[in-house]
């Protein structure tokens, strides 16, 4: 075994000495850093950060749980080039932050949230964000439209039908504004999810606002709105009143009109009648040609009126598409009291106490005729329609066929 000599023994005195040096050295540094800047102390950070999108504006949502010393938040946007101080009063509990930020452009923000404590300690940033709508957002909404302006008012109340629009553009429903009879302002909301609405007691003749509802997020703190469209609608006290008629049931050329009461009388087409397919779903009454005569047929449907003056009309095809000549024929156009017509009884119905008013259908009179025009006093329930007594059987056994072909009903308040 070889020994160290003498210059090998200094070589190491003098390479220890040095590492000892070198480490108080390091030491005395590490001392003097912490006695200048401190131990680092963080604060507790922000819990559950939301940032909600708006109109030009966002809401900055947070908790604070753990730190009781925090006395402050301050909310960092733009790259750290605009901020804003809330200040936090903690409480023994889990205390709530919510900060409006108004005056921002349309586009897409990222915040940061930083709290501080009194000696000015702060936490990490929690970061959050948000899509900020504007202008060009409100300009692309558009009005849930109406499948019809055409509004059916026979029971004092006014339905409007909306179609369907764009679900992703944040539509959820649309509000209505309508006066009624007794000069009541109501303000209604139809969801998204339906179609249709009723005005009850509207008043005729008045018109009625509606404009649609967005929320461009689910969480969006604004409602957008579309401008208000007003509409005084064209009313009609009548269902099914025009062709192509609608059919309940048929059978074969032969149905029952939707919308409307048929008695059993004017059913001589084996249990149907008043619905006629061969002549382009047309509300037709017909006998002979080998069907059974009519004795007091009825068609109608039974409204509730407002008071006012009326005009009930028949409009038929070619202008007087019927073949009731007089002798034997006793077919009305009939506005009647309450929820049925009057019998015709070979002309009584002129005489019937019930009767508001008639018109005769016959192939002498004018195409004009075929109306009626009555007036009522107070709120009242009426009846109108078709009611017809005529003969049947083969032309060849010396009857005669009987038709009348209505393409329409009017009926208005003046």
């Amino acid at each position: 075994m070889k020994s160290l000599n003498n210059r090998s023994i200094w070589f190491v005195l003098i390479v220890g000495l040095a590492v000892g040096f070198s480490s108080c050295s390091d030491m005395d540094e590490y001392k003097k850093y912490v006695e200048e800047e401190g131990e680092i102390s963080y604060t507790g950070k922000i819990d559950s950060l939301t940032v909600y999108s708006g109109h030009n504006r966002v809401m900055v949502e947070g908790l604070f749980i753990a730190d009781p010393k925090i006395n402050e938040a301050r909310i960092f946007w733009n790259n750290g080039g605009d901020s804003v101080v809330v200040p936090v009063n903690r409480s023994a509990g889990v205390d709530t932050m919510q900060k409006v930020i108004d005056g921002l452009q349309e586009k897409v923000y990222n915040f940061k949230v930083i709290t501080y404590d009194s000696l000015g300690n702060s936490s990490l940033p929690v970061n959050g964000n948000a899509r900020v709508y504007g202008e060009r957002y409100q300009h692309s909404l558009n009005n849930r439209p109406i499948v019809s302006k055409d509004l059916y008012a026979g029971d004092l109340n006014t339905t409007l039908n909306y179609g369907s629009m764009d679900l992703t553009s944040g539509v959820f429903a649309t509000q209505i504004e309508y006066t009624d009879a007794n000069e009541v302002t109501h303000t209604m909301e139809l969801p998204i999810d339906s179609e249709e609405i009723v005005l009850e007691n509207y008043k005729i003749g008045t018109e009625f606002k509606y404009r649609t509802l967005f929320l461009p997020e689910p969480t969006s703190i604004d409602t957008f709105y579309t401008e208000f469209d007003a509409v005084v609608p064209d009313i009609s006290y009548l269902k099914n009143y025009e062709v192509p008629f609608e059919a309940e049931a048929t059978s074969g050329r032969w149905g029952i009109l939707a919308h409307w009461t048929t008695n059993e009388a004017a059913k001589n087409h084996g249990g149907y009648g008043g619905w006629d397919e061969w002549n382009g779903n047309i509300f037709n009454v017909e006998s002979g040609w080998g069907a059974p005569g009519i004795t007091n047929g009825k068609i109608y449907q039974t409204v509730t009126l407002s008071p006012g003056t009326y005009t009930f009309k028949a409009n038929l095809r070619n202008g007087n598409d019927t073949s009731n000549s007089g002798e034997g024929d006793y077919a009305y156009l009939v506005v009647a009291d309450g929820g049925t017509l009057p019998d015709v009884n070979d002309g009584a119905i002129e005489n019937d106490p019930a009767t508001i008013g008639y018109s005769r259908i016959l192939q002498s009179k004018d195409p004009d005729d075929f109306q009626i025009e009555f007036t009522i006093s107070q709120q009242q329930q009426v009846s109108v329609g078709y009611a017809t007594t005529q003969p049947g059987g083969w032309i060849s056994e010396g009857a005669s066929g009987r038709h009348c072909n209505i393409v329409s009903f009017e009926f208005f308040k003046q």
